[in-house]
């Protein structure tokens, strides 16, 4: 009899310690079996990317995406901050009128130096000068000459150190020939001039406010001698004038620059209240027949706005050479007898209401 399978499990199952009864079947199927692959992908064309049409470029007018604004400089941050200060400084100061002064005020004026300007303005103040009228000469010309002049001692200390130390013009008056008073320029260095002129430059009052501390009245009468040309001292007094002297001299150099100086004085003949402009053609030498023609054709055109004319005189100069008063000593020279004959003119002008 044959062993059955049964037993062949048995007999093996024993062999090893196990009992048959645990035998179990195992479906080898199931146990080998795999998952199939997946099958391989076909490949796709790649999907169209939709491609947005590029921005045109902006150009000045366009709106484009806001950039960040760069900050601003420390140097722009500082200019800003001054405007502002300045502007707010401005609010504040109120304009300062200028003081009223009463007094007549002559300007004596010239293109260029050498035409006997302050030899004429000295003399004119002596001759107006008298118990009814009191005259005085502010030298407003580095040059302080007119102390030689006038009979009076040279002043160290005159009114461009004054000003500088902010002092009063009072202390500083001198009396020169035929009780005639003097405001002296004194002595002065260049870098004094430079800070002088640059307080007149700053203050267009500057003068009215000395000249209203001195307290000058309706009867005074104030010559006030200027550089040649066109500066600072000229346009001060003659903002201050209500009476212009021009000098000019019978030469082709006058002649030429008669025209500047006329349109360098129009704006104060224009003003709200235009002062009286003058011409004195002053020296003219009679032996010379180019001086006497030049004199003919400046009086052709000054015609009405001349005042007189001064023949050349060496008694006037030979007077101021001895320092002494030329009226005094010749009164009836040529020279003397023509201003003399203008400062009469003058006094009618001052004398006038429209004065």
């Amino acid at each position: 009899m044959q062993p059955s399978d049964d037993d062949d499990v048995d007999n093996l199952m024993r062999k090893f310690g196990a009992r048959a009864d645990r035998y179990r079947e195992i479906e080898v199927a199931r146990v080998f079996s795999e998952t199939p692959a997946p099958a391989p992908a076909i490949p796709q064309p790649p999907a169209p990317t939709s491609v947005e049409p590029a921005s045109p470029p902006l150009v000045p007018g366009d709106t484009g995406a806001p950039e960040k604004a760069a900050a601003p400089s420390l140097r722009t941050l500082l200019h800003d901050l001054a405007r502002e200060r300045q502007a707010q400084a401005a609010q504040h100061l109120q304009p300062t009128p200028a003081p009223q002064v009463t007094a007549q005020i002559i300007a004596i004026v010239s293109t260029r130096g050498g035409v006997g300007r302050s030899t004429l303005a000295s003399l004119l103040a002596i001759l107006l000068n008298s118990a009814d009228t009191r005259a005085m000469v502010l030298e407003l010309d580095p040059q302080n000459a007119q102390y030689q002049h006038l009979g009076t001692h040279p002043q160290v200390a005159g009114i461009c150190q004054a000003s500088l130390d902010r002092r009063s013009w009072r202390d500083l008056v001198q009396t020169g020939y035929a009780n005639t008073r003097l405001l002296a320029f004194g002595e002065s260095e260049p870098r004094q001039l430079h800070a002088f002129e640059h307080q007149l430059e700053g203050n267009p009052h500057w003068l009215a406010q000395h000249l209203g501390e001195l307290a000058l009245g309706e009867h005074d009468t104030l010559i006030i001698d200027t550089p040649a040309g066109s500066n600072v001292y000229q346009e001060q007094a003659l903002r201050m004038a209500n009476l212009i002297v021009a000098v000019v001299r019978p030469d082709a150099a006058s002649h030429a620059a008669l025209e500047r100086l006329i349109a360098s004085l129009e704006p104060h003949l224009n003003r709200e209240k235009p002062a009286a402009c003058w011409f004195v053609i002053n020296g003219v030498d009679t032996a010379h027949a180019l001086s006497v023609d030049i004199t003919q054709i400046l009086e052709n055109q000054l015609k009405t706005q001349l005042l007189g004319t001064v023949i050349w005189d060496e008694t006037i100069a030979a007077a101021l050479a001895y320092e002494c008063n030329p009226f005094e000593q010749s009164a009836d020279s040529p020279g003397c007898q023509d201003i003399l004959a203008i400062a009469d003119k003058l006094y009618d002008q001052l004398e006038s209401p429209l004065a």
